[in-house]
Parts: C-alpha cells; sequence; structure tokens
C-alpha cells in the first residue's frame, strides 16, 4: 500500500555504504522518496534532518575561505576513486587526531 513508511530500512546490525541505494537493496520494502521522509519528520516534530541558522552560519564560515581558495586555483579538490571510503588522506587525517577506524564491510558493486 501507498503511504509513508517510518522504518528505518537497515536491520539491526547491518552496515550499508553511504550512497544509500535503498531501493536497489531493500526491493520488499515500501520506502519514502526523500521529500516524504522530510515531511513525517517535520510533522513528528524532528529537527534530525534540519539544520539550525546558526549552525548553518557557522559551516559557511567555516568552508567560505576554502570553497575560495578551490576557486582561485590556490587548492586542489583530492579525487578517490567511486565506491571507496574517501582518499587515503583522510584516513591518515582522522589516524593522527587518534581516530582509529574499523569496519568489516566491503562494497558490492552491482
Amino acid at each position: 500500500s501507498s503511504g509513508i513508511n517510518a522504518e528505518w530500512p537497515l536491520r539491526p546490525g547491518e552496515e550499508s555504504e553511504l550512497n544509500l541505494s535503498y531501493h536497489d537493496r531493500y526491493e520488499e520494502l515500501d520506502l519514502p522518496d526523500a521529500y516524504e521522509r522530510l515531511i513525517l519528520d517535520f510533522i513528528l516534530g524532528s529537527q534530525t534532518n534540519f539544520v539550525r541558522t546558526d549552525e548553518l552560519a557557522e559551516a559557511w564560515r567555516i568552508f567560505t575561505p576554502l570553497l575560495h581558495k578551490l576557486d582561485a586555483g590556490e587548492k586542489d579538490p583530492v579525487e578517490y576513486q567511486y565506491g571507496s571510503r574517501g582518499p587515503a588522506e583522510a584516513d591518515e587525517f582522522v589516524k593522527n587526531a587518534g581516530y582509529n577506524y574499523s569496519s568489516t564491510y566491503q562494497w558490492k558493486k552491482k
């Protein structure tokens, strides 16, 4: 039946890649589209997927100088392979910050 499904599609203990292609992975579920989910969150009073004004202003304050350097050609974005966890430099950065990443998940390309 059609309507808004408020159930989270992941099963307990299951990991999933960030591309969030739930419609391919969970074909048996009637999943809401992005706007249905946001409207439901709004109706339920959940602010999880919404950003406060001060948080948005702070994000722009932090990232605007970097965006200007990218536009000016002073910095180059670090490229990485689609479907990967990201650039190796990111792993090294978080490791130097004291974070130890571990996961058993392996991305399954269709």
